[in-house]
């Protein structure tokens, strides 16, 4: 399975490359190489990952604040990370969607990677497999996602739980859960 580009949409010269993983054996030394700067990339828990298009709408979201400049973190890498999450806390935002280190899958987003160095940096780095990216529903803990964005039974009668979690993260700036 190789790693899935993806334009990003408001900006065409722009795209962010998505990989799953999984029996990962490695998580922590990736965790580390990503904070000491080897390479630059989203490390996620896929555990509050329902479905790719959430990753790509955090995603577009990002890229978007870094044009703009309106950043709340240190780079776009981080910004994706913050983008998933409801809440405007960034620890809050990294403890609950980023990379544990005894994870034993994990989905990566690289942004810009325009000669495949960093992704293939991390398929090196990473003792694990590379899956589909839309396998990534099979390690999703939907109750903890329900949680975490304060999804209730009556508004998934309506709407399923990524439309509920990609409105959540797309009016992130301008409703508060």
């Amino acid at each position: 399975m190789a790693a899935k580009v993806i334009q990003c949409g408001p900006y065409p010269e722009c795209n962010m490359t998505l990989m799953l993983f999984s029996n990962v054996l490695n998580a922590a030394e990736v965790r580390k190489c990503v904070m000491g700067g080897e390479f630059e990339a989203a490390l996620l828990k896929t555990s509050m990952i329902l479905e790719p298009f959430q990753v790509i709408v955090a995603a577009n979201r990002a890229i978007h604040l870094h044009r703009i400049k309106k950043m709340m973190t240190k780079n776009v890498h981080s910004e994706v990370l913050f983008s998933l999450s409801p809440s405007k806390n960034i620890s809050d935002s990294f403890r609950k969607f980023g990379l544990a280190d005894n994870e034993t899958s994990m989905f990566v987003v690289i942004v810009n990677d325009t000669d495949g160095s960093t992704c293939q940096a991390v398929i090196d780095r990473v003792k694990g497999q590379l899956t589909d990216i839309t396998d990534v529903g099979k390690y999703s803990d939907l109750p903890t996602i329900q949680k975490v964005y304060k999804i209730s039974e009556t508004e998934l009668s309506v709407c399923s739980a990524v439309d509920a979690v990609v409105s959540r993260i797309s009016s992130k700036d301008i409703v508060t859960v």
